[in-house]
């Protein structure tokens, strides 16, 4: 059976250092609170909410649907317009849980539009959570 080569998943995606980070999470108000974390340390947002995963090669492109980009939705706020990028190379998937393995037994993956994609789970309130992304990205990211 042929693997898709595109996919619309329910993450919002932000860019560090070039490198595309899904974000995903059970709860929307998880997803943009580690959303705009990651935005005020230096992230640049590509897309909020919804976000259509491109295989181009061997390579997973995160982009942003028609008429989504350039804001975020805040709860209490409402739409708020930044800039963003219409595109970035996904280099990990960021996974919000509610019950994180200390040390997980191996490494995760996530095979998205026909790519793996390195996977990190993080529970919904830690204070390091963003500091964690960019040590997993450094660490086994591609």
């Amino acid at each position: 059976m042929a693997e898709l080569s595109s996919e619309s998943i329910l993450a919002a995606c932000v860019a560090i250092d070039g490198k595309g980070v899904l974000i995903e999470a059970r709860d929307d108000a998880q997803r943009t609170d580690l959303l705009l974390r990651l935005l005020d340390r230096g992230a640049t947002l590509v897309v909020d909410a919804r976000t259509v995963c491109v295989r181009r090669s061997k390579t997973l492109c995160a982009t942003v649907p028609a008429g989504t980009g350039g804001r975020v939705d805040v709860r209490g706020i409402g739409a708020v317009e930044m800039p963003n990028l219409d595109e970035a190379p996904v280099a990990l998937a960021v996974v919000v849980l509610d019950d994180v393995p200390r040390l997980p037994e191996d490494r995760r993956t996530r095979r998205i539009a026909g790519v793996e994609i390195p996977v990190l789970a993080l529970g919904p309130s830690e204070p390091a959570a963003p500091i964690k992304v960019e040590y997993a990205l450094k660490a086994f990211a591609r």
